[in-house]
């Protein structure tokens, strides 16, 4: 077993995993993982011809990219207590290894520290524990934007500390925005990243007040509701409002009570539009 596992996932970026992978694989005390997810470049078949110690995960008949479900196949079969989720566009320093593996300790998760370059804002390092009591990524977002952040939060709010390794240690290659979304149902990566941020900043907060992870399926009907409502909103040019139930109770001195929060989107931005906050990656 090694001490710290790569996972890398791959759609139509072959070409920047010819130059990625190398430099992960080249590190010394960890292993790396590359899901394929229906890559149309063949990545697999030239990721186990080239380097037959990386292990592959092969997820077929997938008719978009999703991120977040990539991510958790490559953690599935990770064999290492901690995790590096690293982009197919990003390239590591020979020592990078041999920096950040006496860094790492329990309680902690990692990132570059800030102001980060965009580019940057997808690269972690986590514990497999942590990992596994967030219920990893969340798979419920699609398309760009959002899932990183999501998944930072929710470690916190499990009570990881965040930590930074070396920013230097890291190299993007640069890529058209168009490529970001080649593989995603929507376009607009601002509009999705608004769609996706909402959704989160929701579910925190029920989150929150239940005291627990929201189940899948309560996830993704929230999730299906919203993006429909933010979307029909932004093509219409109105403002947004959302009434989130939180429970109802009958109670014994006034009768039933109906708690709900009430979201207001002011205008669902899109575009090209720049975000108040940093997105995510993906």
């Amino acid at each position: 077993m090694s001490d710290l596992c790569f996972i890398t996932t791959c759609r139509g970026r072959l070409a920047n995993l010819k130059q990625s992978l190398p430099t992960f694989a080249a590190q010394s005390g960890t292993s790396c993982v590359v899901v394929d997810y229906d890559c149309p470049e063949g990545t697999a078949t030239w990721v186990e011809a080239s380097f037959p110690r990386v292990k592959v995960v092969r997820a077929t008949n997938r008719p978009r990219f999703e991120l977040s479900r990539a991510r958790n196949l490559g953690a599935e079969v990770a064999d290492a207590p901690w995790l590096c989720f690293i982009d197919a566009d990003i390239c590591l320093a020979p020592h990078f290894s041999s920096v950040v593996l006496p860094l790492l300790e329990p309680g902690n998760y990692y990132r570059t520290p800030e102001p980060r370059p965009t580019d940057l804002w997808g690269q972690c390092i986590c514990h497999r524990e942590h990992f596994q009591r967030i219920e990893g990524y969340d798979e419920v977002l699609q398309g760009w934007g959002g899932d990183d952040g999501d998944f930072y939060r929710r470690l916190e709010m499990l009570g990881a500390r965040y930590r930074t390794f070396p920013s230097e240690l890291l190299y993007f290659l640069p890529h058209s925005n168009a490529s970001r979304v080649e593989h995603y149902d929507l376009k607009d990566q601002w509009l999705n990243a608004t769609a996706n941020r909402i959704y989160c900043h929701i579910k925190w907060d029920l989150m929150k007040l239940k005291q627990r992870n929201l189940p899948l399926e309560t996830r993704a009907g929230m999730y299906e509701k919203l993006r429909h409502q933010i979307l029909a909103a932004h093509a219409d040019g109105e403002p947004l409002e959302m009434s989130i139930p939180v429970y109802r109770e009958d109670t014994w001195c006034c009768g039933p009570l109906d708690a709900r929060i009430v979201y207001r989107l002011p205008q669902p931005r899109g575009d090209s539009k720049e975000p108040t906050d940093e997105p995510s990656n993906g």
